[in-house]
């Protein structure tokens, strides 16, 4: 097995390179950068429990962004233990290069085959996510695995680039024998703030309540965190695609057309959908909803 050290030091190097490529051929006026705040462990749970009120976007332009776009590439560590993990950083920003499309193309392969061999070195050390925790820590203090996984993306051709703000719906369905059987499932583990009693008496609440349902299928509806993204489409696409903004994107031509990401405030978030409206949530804990319509339970 391939030691985790030597996998890291490998895509550095890649990295190194990828950085030199970047700035011999990169165009600084083409080139944007959009600061988007760390957030600290005091602001975490506030965050879990009722979501973002609002993001700071500080957009660079020039030099200032090249330089903090290339910074982002081997940006892998919180500073320090007072900033959370669960809310990793990102950086959202365009890099424009006017030459070596053929080098830097084959340099962002490289890095990401490098990227992906960490990933696999990790995914090697233990079945167990504890164990991999603990082994991957041990080696490398305030590491974020996820930064180091994240893919560069590089485009020819672009024709529009659009910023903005996402937060999707994981959407999963469940009958009613299924919900039933994973919250049985649930006494394998324990939360830190539970006895076995205590927990043992969570569940059977949930049992009765989902058993007195008269629906047959529920719905688990978790947010994905809320993330920047951008829209691209290319010259010869019909249509755009999204890509996740945990990185600096690196295009080989200037956009025709580019909406650079702005401040989240969420008191300007559209309403919710029909589809949303027509679901009751039963367990907060578990972000299950039925549909509004047969959720009555039986007396």
């Amino acid at each position: 097995m391939a030691n985790l050290i030597d996998l890291m030091s490998a895509l550095e190097a890649e990295i190194v390179e990828l950085r030199i490529l970047l700035r011999e051929n990169a165009v600084p006026e083409l080139c944007s950068y959009f600061h988007v705040p760390l957030v600290t462990k005091d602001e975490e749970n506030s965050i879990i429990e009722f979501g973002y009120s609002n993001i700071e976007v500080t957009t660079l332009t020039g030099h200032e962004a090249l330089q903090r776009s290339l910074e982002a590439f081997s940006d892998f560590y919180v500073p320090d233990s007072s900033f959370s993990r669960r809310f990793v950083t990102k950086h959202p920003g365009l890099i424009v290069v006017s030459g070596g499309q053929s080098e830097i193309s084959a340099q962002v392969m490289r890095v990401n085959a490098a990227k992906l061999a960490f990933k696999a070195g990790v995914l090697a050390l233990s079945d167990a996510a504890l164990e991999k925790w603990k082994e991957v820590h041990d080696r490398f203090m305030h590491l974020i695995t996820t930064t180091v996984y994240r893919s560069i993306y590089c485009f020819d051709d672009v024709h529009r680039i659009n910023f903005n703000w996402v937060s999707r719906p994981r959407v999963s369905n469940l009958s009613k024998t299924e919900l039933v059987e994973k919250i049985e499932s649930g006494m394998f583990t324990i939360p830190p703030s539970h006895s076995i009693q205590s927990w043992k008496a969570v569940l059977d609440a949930d049992k009765s309540l989902i058993e007195k349902q008269r629906n047959e299928t529920f719905t688990i509806r978790r947010r994905i965190k809320l993330r920047p993204e951008a829209s691209i489409r290319l010259k010869d696409a019909n249509t755009a695609l999204g890509y996740s903004a945990g990185l600096p994107y690196i295009a080989f031509n200037k956009p025709a057309y580019f909406t650079p990401l702005e401040s989240f405030d969420t008191s300007k978030k559209q309403n919710r959908s029909r589809k949303e409206d027509s679901l009751q949530l039963l367990i907060k804990r578990m972000n299950l909803y039925a549909d509004r319509n047969s959720s009555e339970a039986e007396s």
